[in-house]
């Protein structure tokens, strides 16, 4: 199973009700996560010394421990270590889309040929996101 991955508004919104009051299991009901993903959120919060029922914060203090805390909710492209060696190929990998080969082979000739360490499923979203749509052409 994948990983979930918050934005900073969804991650404030869960430290704000827990903030207030809120069980950490109704934080998670009323947000739709797992209460164990609440506590994570809170003890962060916890350590940098904020106690429910404290005085209010405003978003944009949720947004600065957020980011200091948990960098990669504020930055997603951290998470993408392996994009930058996909980037290094993006001229390879964009010729063999326009010559239609299937992003699976693409993958294999990427590990075999070049080295590259990172996943199928990893070639796909960088693919998604940074070629052009006439780059995605796919000819079956």
């Amino acid at each position: 199973m994948a990983r979930r991955t918050f934005t900073p508004a969804q991650v404030t919104e869960m430290l704000a009700r827990w903030h207030r009051g809120d069980s950490a299991t109704d934080v998670a009901a009323a947000v739709g996560v797992d209460r164990k993903t609440v506590k994570k959120y809170a003890d962060c919060a916890l350590a940098a010394g904020i106690r429910p029922g404290g005085p209010p914060l405003t978003a944009a203090d949720w947004t600065r421990l957020i980011a200091r805390r948990h960098p990669v909710i504020a930055q997603p492209r951290l998470r993408r270590t392996t994009w930058l060696e996909l980037d290094e190929n993006r001229d390879f990998i964009a010729q063999l889309r326009a010559a239609g080969v299937p992003q699976e082979r693409i993958w294999r000739r990427l590990r075999a040929e070049r080295g590259v360490l990172s996943s199928l499923a990893t070639l796909k979203r960088w693919v998604a996101e940074n070629l052009a749509p006439a780059e995605l052409v796919d000819v079956r």
